[in-house]
């Protein structure tokens, strides 16, 4: 997959902000982990453990977790936070985005 591809986003501190980067979309878009974690059908747990590192984030985790927000894995790895927030407030949409 695109992993030949990026292979440098994937150093520890590429990882680390990355990991950043989606834990401080989740707060902004003012959902809690366990919303999340039930959207992508995971615990809040196993949630958790992405989101902190302790877990491997693989390319599919990481589309699902950005298909949530209306992103790419592409954006996530190698958009700034201010970027990505931007490309969230340009579609004021995304607020209702998980309403049944």
């Amino acid at each position: 997959g695109l992993l030949m591809y990026y292979p440098p986003y994937f150093t520890p501190t590429r990882m680390r902000d990355m990991l950043t980067r989606i834990k401080k979309i989740r707060e902004f878009c003012g959902y809690s982990q366990k919303e999340v974690a039930d959207r992508l059908g995971i615990t809040q747990t196993t949630y958790s453990r992405l989101e902190n590192g302790h877990t491997q984030l693989d390319f599919a985790r990481l589309e699902q977790i950005a298909g949530l927000y209306g992103l790419s894995q592409v954006d996530i790895m190698t958009k700034q936070l201010l970027e990505l927030i931007k490309l969230l407030v340009d579609h004021p949409e995304f607020k209702n985005k998980w309403k049944e």
